[in-house]
């Protein structure tokens, strides 16, 4: 039996950045809030926060960190990626999207980002701020993009009710149609497998090395994040029913927190041990992660 026992919460983080950052040694966040919504804030576990992280001109959507904790990336609705160091030094800025960005997300093992635009393009550069290529898809707001284990391939949750699967290597896009828009989108860290959230409250599990597919029931409403944890023990997912969920990699679920809002963004800590949970009514929730026998 796994629970989800409440630890902490944290006031004023704002909604419209659901997409959080935690630094890879896991003792701070990188998150916005909504008294602020231009400026990255850099706090530890207990919401004190130490560093400001200003220069956007619009609202923040999305901030992530490398792998190596090296750098954090914030995406604008100024039609900007800002790559900061962990004390707060702006590094690179790149600023050849045509519209604002929604999301935006490293590679694992390459220094290489992914940026995508609310109308639908993914953009990709290098931590220089260097212009590498365009990924294209029909016009639709991009909510989520994740990249494989191995840098081959990237998916992307889109408004148009699909899942874009790129391979990166060989230049080559697979289409995977929902029966509604596609908000959340995860790899696990094994190789071929990953998962996405719908608008109908269902999960779905892809292989794509073996082509397979499983869709689960998740939620009564739309899924809106989904993530693995980093061992792929578990994966959770958030929904506008208010829920945030773990279920085990097969599909099962394990544990089940109701909150007072609609759930939005879900992260795990680096050793797997807390989850990360936003709500509409901005309050991020911090839980342990409880394992019984």
């Amino acid at each position: 039996m796994i629970l989800l026992k409440p630890y902490k919460t944290i006031e004023d983080v704002s909604e419209r950045c659901w997409q959080l950052g935690i630094s890879p040694d896991g003792k701070y966040l990188a998150l916005v809030l909504a008294s602020r919504p231009d400026v990255v804030q850099l706090c530890d576990l207990n919401g004190k926060v130490f560093k400001q992280l200003e220069g956007h001109r619009d609202l923040i959507n999305s901030v992530a960190f490398a792998r190596d904790g090296r750098t954090l990336a914030s995406a604008s609705a100024d039609k900007t990626v800002r790559i900061w160091s962990p004390t707060g030094d702006l590094l690179a800025l790149f600023d050849r999207f045509d519209n604002g960005v929604e999301t935006v997300s490293y590679a694992p093992s390459l220094p290489i980002l992914a940026g995508g635009q609310i109308d639908g393009y993914i953009v990709m550069f290098d931590i220089g701020a260097n212009y590498i290529a365009t990924l294209h898809s029909p016009k639709g707001r991009i909510f989520s993009i994740d990249w494989s284990v191995d840098n081959s391939y990237l998916a992307a949750a889109c408004c148009d009710s699909k899942m874009y699967l790129f391979n990166i290597k060989i230049q080559m896009k697979t289409i995977y149609i929902h029966p509604g828009p596609v908000y959340g989108v995860s790899f696990a860290k094994t190789n071929g497998r990953l998962v996405s959230g719908c608008e109908d409250g269902n999960l779905r599990f892809f292989n794509i090395v073996e082509a397979e597919t499983k869709t689960i029931q998740g939620h009564q409403k739309r899924v809106i994040d989904v993530t693995f944890s980093p061992d792929d023990s578990l994966l959770a997912s958030t929904s506008f029913d208010k829920t945030v969920k773990l279920f085990d990699r097969y599909g099962n679920q394990k544990s089940e927190y109701e909150l007072d809002s609609e759930a939005l963004g879900v992260i795990f800590s680096p050793d797997g041990k807390r989850l990360f949970v936003s709500a509409k009514n901005q309050v991020l929730h911090i839980f342990d992660i409880v394992k019984q026998v």
